[in-house]
C-alpha cells in the first residue's frame, strides 16, 4: 500500500509540473536552486554575461530571505505588471507573494533574473 501511495504521489507531482510552460519550468528551477542556496545545477542555464553577478553571498542572502517567507507554493507567468521584453512570474510563498523577472536570449540562456517581494495589496 505504501509503495502504491508513493507511486501515486510521484505521478501526481509529475502531472502538476506538466501544466507549467517552458518559461515557468525554468523560473521554478532557478527559484528552487536559490532557495536551496545552491545554483550550481542551473549555472549552465545562465548567459556568460551574468554568471559573474551571481555571487555566493547574494545567493545566500536571497536564500535566507525566501526561507523567511514560509513554504514555496509555486509560480505562474503573468503579463499584468511585466515590461516588454521580459518574462514575469507571480511567485507564491505562504507568508507573502513575490515577483520574479527573467529575460531569455535567442540562444535560450537566461540573460537576466531577479526576484523581489511583491507590493502589499
Amino acid at each position: 500500500m505504501k509503495r502504491f501511495l508513493a507511486l501515486a504521489l510521484a505521478a501526481l507531482s509529475l502531472t502538476a509540473c506538466s501544466f507549467q510552460n517552458k518559461n515557468e519550468r525554468e523560473a521554478d528551477k532557478i527559484t528552487r536552486a536559490v532557495m536551496n542556496n545552491n545554483v550550481a545545477p542551473v549555472m549552465g542555464d545562465f548567459a556568460p554575461s551574468i554568471k559573474g553577478q551571481i555571487t555566493r553571498v547574494r545567493v545566500a542572502e536571497l536564500s535566507d530571505e525566501l526561507a523567511d517567507q514560509g513554504s514555496y507554493e509555486g509560480l505562474k507567468q503573468t503579463t499584468t505588471w511585466c515590461r516588454t521584453g521580459y518574462l514575469c512570474f507571480d511567485v507564491k510563498f505562504a507568508k507573502r507573494p513575490y515577483h520574479e523577472i527573467m529575460q531569455v536570449g535567442s540562444d535560450g540562456k537566461v540573460q537576466y533574473w531577479w526576484i523581489h517581494a511583491a507590493p502589499q495589496t
